[in-house]
């Protein structure tokens, strides 16, 4: 996890972990963080995120572990 720098990576890294221990309240939560925090992206703060599949795959494991 050191080599992450952007704070939405760190967010799907929780949010993977929270979807692993079957914590649903807290990977809903931090779904709604990621989305606040990529809602912030422009103007003077550019996102550089090329592939998108690493954000898709993390609304598609909350939908398929919590439904």
């Amino acid at each position: 996890m050191d080599k992450m720098r952007r704070l939405s990576d760190k967010i799907l890294y929780a949010h993977r972990q929270a979807c692993t221990e079957n914590r649903p309240d807290i990977a809903r939560l931090l779904l709604e963080a990621l989305e606040l925090d990529l809602s912030q992206v422009g103007g003077d703060m550019e996102e550089h995120r090329e592939d998108m599949t690493t954000l898709e795959a993390a609304f598609e494991l909350h939908n398929t572990t919590f439904g």
